[in-house]
This record gives structure tokens, C-alpha cells and sequence, in this order.
């Protein structure tokens, strides 16, 4: 399926707004023009947006229950009940749970924590792991990240006579679950003026009302968490993310010292992308694989030894959740061969690991831009579970929801979903669910649509942008990282890069200024880029800092051509794969290849034999072109190229003597030749064909060439295939001869058009 990438970007801001804003403030107007993008539309919108203040935390008691919880969890303390802290497996969970431990012990409760085992317990509140908790000595639990659909195992630890508070934030079900107290910023019971906290913020607002004041020890954790599930970045969100940042810098917290440490990062380096792609990955990898409780000692140690320790067995599960991803998703894309006109992808193997499967389902989903779910075994032999992820205009959910009978469990969102099924209804369920997609998903599959921030001028790419462009950090979820195109640029110096020479690096040139790219798992745009075509570009700027230098550098994202293309195929393998492709013109110079090939073109593409003085052929406005073979001489090709030029071009330049190589016979081998026949008398080609080639080091058509030469220059004749020299003949140069001409012709034309470097290629082409 070929997916097509639009670009979009909204340009309703009128330019007069933008440059009155922009003087008011002393701003760029691109920095303005991203600002009105997120909705902010005055002076006063903007410095509140880029300088967060403490006032943006809002009153914790503001919380629906807020007050009867504070009171609950103080009478706990009072009466020395001990509290256990249900927490949840994910980066959330994890600082969500230390966060509300810290709180309970700092006024002097009897606490420990319990994070439930992906594999054992399953998400949120489980009614066996919530009995063996309470028959340990707990009289009050406190569910954090987690809780509100917990309704069974709730009513369980309620008939025990233990009360269960939760805090959480995820979607409130139509029926609330009867626990003694629900903290949620989007209670259907409350007016909590900001609904997008994580799991972390909602365990700091509750810390918050227990101690009496905001305790910034736990904001650099609630950041964590925050940043790590990808909530809003927005209101208080922004202010805790804000503020979190700037107090991690300074963390006094041996257990996140020692894991940034043993990833080679230092707390000056820490911001919203350290979090999300260095420190989240190894916090969640845990959790997948196993016990995420060690998360938790590790933040919360006052051992330095074995804060290391416990950094050390974080960073070994994330390499081995990565080792995982790798080993799965190359399974998986075996497997989707089978399944290609398959509008979902769903592929199963009990062998995988279900720890990692979201993971790889993204992964698949992004190369592939098809909704895909990932199954395995679900540890009794006929039953299978697994996730599934979405592409952006296509609702998973509702789609899986159709055909929900063939499933144990589901649940999920528009982008996202887990399900469960017995093992003998996945046929079934597959041939259904693409029954029910293959309609609504079509249109939508064949776009990836990009939205684009703003153009940004060649002349504003400049250091002093990027620092002003940080003033808007921390960037995420409703306040992305922002994408900028740049137009009309020169990609030079192109090569790839990386162990496995999957990412391209290249310098965008234009107007004698440079910058330096980089396109992760982009090495396929070489094909293109290296013919250095005129160019637009999105991608996101940074600064990358070296000995002391700041330069701008893109991570590009997409490009579009401006211009026709030019693909390099030469010395690549002609065969009948290349004569399948759709709407193109193959363009032939040697007879012998299109009696070869000509049968195998697609039915909607065409082919022309040009030769010397012919006329080309006129083909279709969207038509590529093909150049198979290449001409005896390079004025039929330069002919041909100016009629075709502003077209996309596929060079293969096939071309089998190699007269490049061979080059011409030396005149020592000429003579050889000539006495050979005078002394023989006469010579019979099929009888001494084998006795001339080891005479003179050659191969049977560089003989056929020299015998030509010397009958066109009447030094030999030939009769009955026999030949003999001619008494006394006139002495005529052998350079002389067409023969000779049109073989000088044919190395010149092998030597220019496939045995030249890419860029002395396209030097010549430029003086067509």
C-alpha cells in the first residue's frame, strides 16, 4: 500500500496581529506565530505561558473528597493503623506511589507500599493481591495511579472492613466503585477546574493537603510522572512539569542522582526529553519484565550503594526490553507478509513476550501505517491476549468493539486497546474485525497526514531562534515540540550513518548558508537526496554544542521534492521486478534488451527502442522514466534526457560489454593479429578462434572488433569464413576507421554515463 504524506499547517493568523505582537514583545515572529498556535493570543497569555507560577498549582481541596480523605488518612495515623499504598507498574505508578508514601510517612503514619505485578496481578485493583494485604496487618488502602474501575476488588477489601481510598485519573466508568473516598480531577461529583493530572499529580495534590504546603522535594517526582504518560502539558501540568525540571537539577535524591548517572547523564541535562527518552524508558522496561517495586527503593533510598545497585538492575531490564522489542517486532514483520491485503494487522505467536507487545505494535504501526494488534499466550494454552495501537482517523476502539463477541475482555481508547480471547476464535476474530475496518479504514490508510507549526525563513534559522524557541519548554502533549518547514534548500554531503546504516546525515545548503540534518531510520532517502534536488523540509531545530561551538542542526522529519528526481540505480540488477512497475516509460538504446525484457512491462507503462536520428516518443504527465540500457553514443542519450528531463528518471544504464574496462587493443596486439594471418596464410575463425584469443589475451568480441577493423581498412578478406591478408595494401591508420571511431564512442559513453561518480554524473547532465 503506498501511503501518501500530506502536510498540513493552520495559516488563518493574520501577519498583522503576528507583527504587532511581535514589536510589543521584542519577539521574532515565527516565536509569535507559535504562540498564537497554541491558543495565545495577548502579551499577558504569553509571559504567563513561558514563566509558569506557582498560583497555577491550584488549591488541593478544590478536589472533590479532598477534606474527608486528609481526615481519613489522619485518623489512620492517629490511631496507628498501617496504610499500604497500591501503586501501579508504569513510570506514573511508580513516582505516583513514592509521592504518597513520602507524604504519609513525613506526618508519622505506618506505611509501606504494593505495586502489582503485571503477570500475576494485572492492572489496577486485584482482589487477591488487596485479601493478602489486609491479612498482613492493613487497615487503610490508598490506591494511587489506579482504582476507579476497581469495583470488584473494592467491594472485596470493603466486606473485610478495610476502607480503600482511590486516586487516579483515568477514565471515570458510568458507575463509580464504593470506596470511601474517590479523588479524581474529573469526578463527576466535583469541579476541579483542570481535568488532565496524571497519576503523579493527583498523588502531589493529596500530599499537598496532607502536609499543608506544596512539598517541592515530590514536584521533580510528579514532573517525572507527568511528563512520562504523556498527559497534557498544559495549566497545572505545565507548572508542575515547569518546576519539576528546575528543582531535578538540584535533586538531592540518590536513587534518580544514581540512575542519571549510570546513564551518562548529569542533572544539568535533565528537561522534558531526558525524561521522556532516557529515564521513563528504563523506569517502564522494569514494569514490563517483571517487579516494578524496585523503582520505588530505588527513589526512595538513602543508600548510595545501593542506589547504584538498583540503577544498575533498571538499566539491564531496559536493555533487555529492548533486546525483546528487536528480537519481536523483526517476527512480526515476517509475519505480516502473510497478511498484506489485511486492512488490521493481527499477528500471534505464543512465544512472545507480553510485557513488550504495545511496544512493538507501535513499532509496526509506524512502519507499516496500518492499525495493528500484537497476541501471545496468555499463559494457559487456549487462551491469547495482546494490544493493539492505531493510526491517527481511524477509532480502534469502536472498530474491535463490533466484534467484541469473540472476545474474553477488551478495553481501550480511539488509539489503543488490550483484548483477550480464547485461542480458537482468533480466525474468526480476524476475518471479522477487517470485515468491519476494510470499509471506513481505506481512505484513511492511504494518507499520514503531519501537522506543520510554521514555515520558518532560511535567514531566521539562526542560534538566537532556538534560545528563544526554549522559552515555550517544557514541550508535549498539547504543546509539542515544534515542526518547522523550510523551503527551497540543497541537500549535499549525504551519506548514511549509525552501527547499522539506518540514519542519514546531510548539509541543507542555500544561499551559500548551511545546516547540518539528520533523518533517523531515513538511510532510504539517499537514493534521492544524493542527486542533491531542490527541496522542501520539516523537521524539528535544536543546537548541537561541540568544543565550545553552537550550530543549528534539523532532525528532519519529511521532504518534498521541487524538482524532477533522479534515482541512481546504475549497477544494480536489471530483472523482471524492474519492468513491473506501473505508469513508466522504459527507454531502450539496444535491441537485444527489448527482446529480452519488453514482454514483462506492466500493462499500464510503455517502452520506446530509441536509435540515432528517431523521434521520442510523448507519454503521460504523471509517467516516470526508466533508462535500461544506454546508447552507442552519447548524443542519442543526451537527446533523449532533454526531452524526458522533467520527469522523475530510474537509471539503470545497463551495460553488458564493459567496453569501459577492456578498453581499446594495444597496437602491439593489432600487429600480433596481423602476423598471426600473414604467416598461417589463411585463417579459419570457428577452427583458431581459441588459438587467437590465447594469442592476444582477449575475449571472443574483442577480436571480432580488431578483425572488423582490419577488413574495413582492406588488410584482410574474408571468404567462407576463412581469412587471409591482402598483398601490399594501402597504409591506412587504424584511428581512421568507423570501427575503431564507434568503439572509442562506446568506452566514452560507458565511462559518462555508468562507470562515473553520482556527482560527475550530474555535472554532465547539467550541461545538457
Amino acid at each position: 500500500m503506498q501511503v501518501k504524506t500530506i502536510w498540513e499547517q493552520d495559516e488563518t493568523v493574520e501577519e498583522s496581529i503576528i507583527e504587532q505582537l511581535a514589536l510589543e514583545m521584542k519577539r521574532s515572529k515565527t516565536f509569535i506565530r507559535l504562540c498564537m498556535n497554541r491558543g495565545l493570543h495577548t502579551t499577558e497569555e504569553i509571559n504567563q505561558f513561558i514563566k509558569p507560577s506557582v498560583e497555577q498549582f491550584q488549591d488541593p481541596f478544590s478536589l472533590f473528597e479532598m477534606e474527608k480523605v486528609v481526615e481519613r488518612i489522619q485518623e489512620a495515623v492517629e490511631k496507628q493503623q498501617h496504610i499500604t499504598i497500591y501503586g501501579d507498574y508504569d513510570a506514573d505508578g511508580v513516582t505516583s506511589t513514592v509521592i504518597m508514601y513520602e507524604a504519609i510517612e513525613a506526618i508519622g503514619g505506618s506505611v509501606d507500599y504494593y505495586v502489582p505485578n503485571r503477570f500475576v496481578d494485572g492492572y489496577g485493583p486485584n482482589s487477591d493481591a488487596f485479601e493478602a494485604i489486609i491479612s498482613n496487618g492493613t487497615e487503610l488502602i490508598i490506591t494511587v495511579d489506579n482504582g476507579v474501575a476497581g469495583h470488584d476488588a473494592i467491594s472485596h477489601a470493603k466486606s473485610l472492613g478495610v476502607d480503600v481510598i482511590v486516586t487516579d485519573h483515568h477514565e471515570c466508568p458510568d458507575i463509580l466503585p464504593e470506596a470511601y473516598a474517590i479523588i479524581h480531577p474529573r469526578h463527576p461529583s466535583g469541579k476541579y477546574t483542570f481535568p488532565d493530572l496524571s497519576g503523579a499529580g493527583v498523588a502531589l495534590k493529596v500530599a499537598t493537603a496532607l502536609l499543608g504546603d506544596m512539598p517541592e522535594e515530590l514536584v521533580e517526582l510528579a514532573a517525572i510522572g507527568t511528563i512520562a504518560d504523556v498527559v497534557s502539558l498544559t495549566g497545572e501540568n505545565r507548572a508542575i512539569a515547569y518546576y519539576g525540571l528546575k528543582l531535578m537539577k538540584q535533586t538531592q535524591r540518590l536513587g534518580l542522582i544514581a540512575l542519571l548517572s549510570a546513564s551518562s547523564l548529569t542533572a544539568d541535562s535533565i528537561d522534558e526529553e531526558v525524561i521522556g527518552f532516557k529515564l521513563a524508558p528504563p523506569i517502564n522496561a522494569v514494569g514490563r519484565l517483571g517487579d516494578a517495586g524496585l523503582v520505588v527503593d530505588l527513589l526512595m533510598t538513602f543508600d548510595d550503594s545501593e542506589a547504584k545497585e538498583l540503577s544498575r538492575v533498571v538499566l539491564s531490564k531496559n536493555e533487555e526490553r529492548k533486546s525483546l522489542v528487536k528480537e519481536i517486532t523483526d517476527e512480526a514483520f515476517k509475519k505480516i507478509e502473510e497478511q498484506k491485503s489485511q486492512a488490521i494487522l493481527v499477528l500471534y505467536d505464543p512465544s512472545w513476550h507480553e510485557g513488550v507487545l504495545g511496544i512493538v505494535a507501535s513499532k509496526v504501526v509506524e512502519k507499516t501505517h496500518k492499525p495493528t494488534i500484537i497476541l501471545t499466550a496468555n499463559g494457559k494454552q487456549d487462551s491469547i491476549k495482546g494490544s493493539g495501537r492505531s493510526i491517527e482517523g481511524f477509532n480502534l476502539y469502536e472498530c474491535v468493539s463490533e466484534v467484541k463477541d469473540h472476545l474474553v475482555h477488551f478495553g481501550g481508547h480511539d488509539m489503543a486497546c488490550g483484548l483477550s480471547m480464547k485461542k480458537d476464535a482468533l480466525e474468526d476474530f480476524t476475518e471479522a474485525l477487517n470485515k468491519v475496518a476494510s470499509e471506513s479504514l481505506e481512505a484513511v490508510s492511504l494518507s499520514k497526514r503531519v501537522m506543520i507549526d510554521t514555515r520558518v525563513d532560511w535567514e531566521e534559522v539562526t542560534t538566537d531562534l532556538i534560545d528563544e524557541l526554549s522559552l515555550l519548554k517544557p514541550f508535549g502533549q498539547h504543546n509539542a515540540k515544534p515542526l518547522f518547514k523550510i523551503e527551497s534548500v540543497y541537500p549535499e554531503n549525504v551519506k548514511k550513518i549509525g552501527a547499522d546504516q539506518t540514519h542519514l546525515k546531510s548539509t541543507l545548503t542555500k544561499d551559500n548558508k548551511q545546516l547540518n540534518m539528520i533523518a533517523f531510520q531515513s538511510a532510504h532517502w539517499e537514493q534521492v537526496m544524493s542527486s542533491s534536488p531542490k527541496i522542501d523540509i520539516i523537521g524539528y531545530l535544536s543546537i548541537n554544542e561541540w568544543n565550545g561551538n553552537r550550530k543549528v542542526q534539523m532532525m528532519a522529519v519529511d521532504y518534498k521534492a521541487k524538482e524532477p528526481l533522479l534515482f541512481d540505480y546504475r549497477n544494480k540488477t536489471v530483472d523482471k521486478a524492474v519492468f513491473d512497475m506501473p505508469d513508466t516509460h522504459f527507454v531502450f538504446f539496444q535491441k537485444d534488451n527489448v527482446s529480452k525484457w519488453a514482454e514483462g512491462i506492466h500493462p499500464t507503462s510503455s517502452y520506446q527502442l530509441i536509435e540515432p536520428d528517431q523521434h521520442i516518443d510523448s507519454i503521460g504527465e504523471e509517467n516516470s522514466v526508466v533508462i535500461v540500457d544506454i546508447p552507442d553514443r552519447l548524443d542519442v542519450f543526451e537527446k533523449t534526457y532533454e526531452v524526458y528531463r522533467d520527469r522523475s528518471i530510474y537509471l539503470y544504464s545497463f551495460a553488458p560489454h564493459e567496453y569501459y574496462f577492456k578498453g581499446m587493443p594495444k597496437r602491439e596486439q593489432f600487429g600480433q593479429l596481423y602476423k598471426y594471418i600473414n604467416q598461417k596464410g589463411s585463417v579459419h575463425l570457428s577452427k583458431d578462434a581459441q588459438e587467437l584469443k590465447r594469442l592476444l589475451k582477449a575475449d571472443n568480441e574483442t577480436v571480432k572488433f580488431m578483425i572488423m577493423v582490419f577488413l574495413e581498412n582492406e588488410f584482410v578478406t574474408i571468404e567462407s569464413g576463412e581469412l587471409s591478408i591482402v598483398s601490399n595494401p594501402d597504409k591506412k591508420p587504424l584511428e581512421d576507421t568507423v570501427t575503431y571511431k564507434k568503439r572509442l564512442e562506446q568506452i566514452r559513453v560507458e565511462e559518462t554515463l555508468v562507470y562515473s561518480s553520482f556527482v560527475e554524473l550530474l555535472d554532465y547532465l547539467k550541461t545538457i
